[in-house]
């Protein structure tokens, strides 16, 4: 029953366009189900500094506000894989996912960040 719902969950995200964004925003519930696939690439949009000091497990760090954020992000992410996005509070993943869904990119952000995650109990590794 866990893997349809998941399955339905990436469908509905690959498919649909929510509020004019090309990715889908979700909350840290549905972000763990989805992160678990082996199919999706986990990707922390925050600095190297704030990833080394917490962040969700087998995570990429690419930071968002480097210059280079783009050119990185298309020359090492896997565009058959789904990408789910974070940062601390979901500004600046929602603005990575919206740079990531221009480049061709299938997106799922965490809404609320890794600040929602950890206060829901999930996982954070350092």
């Amino acid at each position: 029953m866990k893997r349809l719902f998941t399955f339905m969950l990436l469908f509905i995200s690959i498919f649909t366009n929510c509020g004019g964004q090309n990715f889908r925003s979700v909350n840290a519930a549905d972000f763990e189900q989805i992160v678990k696939q082996p199919d999706v690439i986990v990707l922390d949009s925050r600095t190297a500094q704030e990833y080394a000091d917490g962040h969700i497990r087998n995570a990429v760090n690419i930071d968002v506000k480097a210059d280079d954020f783009e050119q990185k992000a298309i020359a090492t992410l896997d565009k058959s894989k789904t990408i789910a996005v974070y940062c601390r509070s979901g500004r600046r993943s929602k603005i990575a996912a919206a740079t990531l869904a221009k480049n061709g990119f299938t997106v799922i952000e965490l809404d609320c960040g890794i600040i929602c995650w950890s206060s829901a109990g999930k996982e954070v590794v350092k």
